[in-house]
């Protein structure tokens, strides 16, 4: 449940096994929606190009759906609904940067868009060339490129080598490893049910004494940490930050011939008693955030390539997801925090492993914006 060293290793961003533009078939199936055309240009954007992500537009979902089919079609001269997934990221103005990851059922259909792209490109340099020199010289330099993935991408970038190569590197980067759950422990989630429905009607006379003390606590320490006037964002790190220093994994977890405390799985063991293993700290969590109408859920899921279950959760603010794991920033001050706040390719490359399919993909950092 719980990796013995707190940050497992990141995966390494190796130069993927395949050759841009090489042959391969021409039904071969697109990479599984988990590693999506959204994290492969982030991962080109932030480290083939330097840039930060979070600083640019990406035009996929600032713009709606008409707008954004026009930009594909009309300016990329793209065929109508021939992808199945993009993210495109611009700087706008003046500035000619410009990274575009456009999927494709195969890899025909990706070389056939990378020509297309090269059209832009050439008509993007005319834009720019008289007015703006040094940014049609950066267009001028820049490149379209496919992979046998299905992806075509578009590098206009100062240093497009450099992001070709990170758009290669990114497949092995990214790609996640598949989920199998463990299944070694019981991973039932608490049902706080009851505890939420007493602190809403601030009537706790009818819990049982276990839900009565788990309400006694959870209400003692929001008493603490929290005000009126905090924003949801401050709400969440308040209790992450009450969490991370008051709560410590129950060490009798770890030996084989000990009786690990029921109540280190569910809010009781963090919140009365101070120890938890990782569900336990997740459902603690879930319950605050649910007591301070912060919208949360917990993930179920594995760690050490599906070797052990783990658990932790997603917070929505501002209709972002985001991940936290309080359970592996345990003992830590805020500076050192790993696991708040972070995207869904932090938690895989930390060797955490979940269903992708259904859990929220959470791609924006911080969400402290405004707070």
């Amino acid at each position: 449940m719980r990796e013995i060293v707190k940050r497992a290793a990141a995966v390494l961003a190796a130069l993927a096994v395949m050759a841009l533009g090489t042959a391969a078939a021409e039904g071969e199936e697109a990479l599984p929606g988990y590693l999506s055309a959204g994290a492969v240009a982030r991962y080109v954007v932030e480290n083939g190009c330097g840039r930060d992500a979070d600083a640019l537009e990406r035009v996929d979902q600032t713009r709606d759906a008409d707008t954004l089919a026009f930009y594909l079609t009309q300016v990329y001269g793209l065929e109508p609904d021939s992808w199945t997934d993009c993210a495109v990221y611009r700087a706008g103005g003046t500035e000619a940067f410009e990274v575009a990851v456009i999927r494709f059922a195969n890899e025909k259909q990706a070389k056939a868009a990378a020509k297309s792209l090269g059209g832009y490109i050439d008509a993007r340099e005319g834009d720019f060339a008289g007015y703006e020199p040094e940014q049609a010289d950066i267009v001028h330099c820049s490149r379209a490129v496919w992979s046998e993935q299905g992806d075509a991408a578009l590098l206009i970038c100062e240093d497009p080598g450099a992001a070709e190569e990170s758009f290669a590197a990114s497949y092995q980067a990214l790609t996640r490893v598949p989920f199998d759950p463990p299944q070694t422990e019981d991973m039932t989630l608490y049902d706080s049910a009851p505890v939420l429905a007493a602190w809403e009607s601030g009537d706790p006379s009818g819990l049982t004494e276990h839900d009565a003390a788990i309400f006694a606590a959870a209400s003692a320490v929001l008493e603490q940490v929290t005000t009126e006037d905090m924003s949801e964002y401050q709400r969440e790190k308040a209790v992450y930050g009450w969490i991370t220093e008051h709560v410590r994994y129950d060490q009798d977890h770890y030996d084989a011939l000990a009786t690990v405390d029921p109540d280190s799985y569910n809010p009781a063991g963090p919140l009365e008693k101070g120890k938890a293993v990782c569900v336990g700290f997740a459902t603690a969590f879930q319950l605050l955030m649910d007591m301070t109408d912060v919208e949360c859920i917990t993930v179920v899921g594995a760690s050490r390539e599906n070797a052990a279950d783990h658990a932790w959760n997603m917070v929505r603010l501002n209709g972002q997801w985001y991940c936290v794991d309080t359970t592996w920033d345990e003992g830590s001050p805020e500076e050192e925090w790993d696991y708040f706040n972070v995207t869904s390719d932090v938690m895989a490359a930390s060797n955490h492993q979940w269903d992708y399919d259904t859990v929220p993909e959470a791609t924006a950092t911080d969400g402290g914006a405004g707070a």
